[in-house]
């Protein structure tokens, strides 16, 4: 599902772009704030004008893709902002080591330099990953799980087939998977809980299709608990679709190392 998008989005943020922003200049700390449609910019005002601006097309068009693809609306600014150093985007991102190249937080998506995301090549996905956890938020106040608000985002970074499968992964609940979650919110430690939850929005998407996997975004309604939106657009208990999740798992998952 995520290959023609990905190669859609990679096109638009390469490709020479036509002026459809403004520069306005402020002041303080040395920062430009580029402004596009329903995205601003932060970036340092030495900073490369083509990357800044493919990175503002970048995050334009995929929240577009996500959005359209969700069936979803977004009214807020996006606020971004980018750094002059990987040390700098720590700081302000609150992390301690440099492995994130974005950071979602306290509503300003933190990025990376442009240089380092690239270098590391990492720089579409995590665009896209960070992306579609912002814009689910809405959704998650409304009660969707936080195990499939990032489900859904890793599924579109289109990170999955880069990563290898987890070892000895036992999981019996989607709050396991919570869990998982929360004790390991960064790489490298994040590694199998990025595979478990690129693993489960497939699981999903093979065993209800499309159509329906998205509709459950669209159907929670801060009215509904999860059981009663997962019975009205799967078709099937809460408990059933867990337990068929927590069994494939299991199988894809790699053997654990025995000691």
């Amino acid at each position: 599902m995520n290959g023609n998008i990905r190669a859609w989005i990679a096109v638009a943020a390469l490709a020479t772009l036509v002026p459809v922003v403004h520069l306005q200049a402020v002041a303080q700390g040395g920062t430009a704030t580029l402004k596009g449609d329903k995205v601003d910019l932060i970036y340092p005002r030495d900073a490369k004008e083509d990357e800044v601006r493919n990175l503002l097309e970048f995050l334009q068009s995929d929240r577009r893709t996500v959005l359209g693809q969700l069936g979803l609306t977004y009214e807020k600014m996006v606020q971004a902002r980018t750094y002059e150093s990987v040390s700098r985007f720590q700081a302000e991102a609150g992390l301690k080591q440099p492995w994130r190249g974005a950071l979602y937080a306290k509503n300003v998506l933190h990025i990376q330099p442009v240089q380092a995301l690239i270098q590391r090549r990492i720089y579409e996905t995590t665009l896209a990953y960070e992306m579609a956890y912002l814009l689910l938020e809405p959704v998650t106040a409304k009660g969707c799980p936080r195990w499939l608000r990032e489900a859904y985002a890793v599924h579109h970074s289109g990170v999955l087939p880069k990563l290898t499968p987890a070892v000895g992964a036992n999981l019996a609940s989607f709050a396991d998977l919570d869990q998982d979650i929360q004790e390991n919110p960064n790489p490298p430690g994040r590694d199998d809980v990025q595979f478990i939850l690129g693993t489960t929005m497939k699981f999903f998407v093979d065993r209800y299709g499309q159509e329906k996997t998205l509709q459950l975004f669209r159907d929670f309604d801060g009215k509904s608990p999860v059981e009663a939106v997962f019975k009205r657009v799967l078709g099937e208990q809460y408990s059933s679709v867990e337990t068929a999740w927590a069994q494939h798992i299991r199988a894809l998952s790699a053997p654990a190392i025995k000691k």
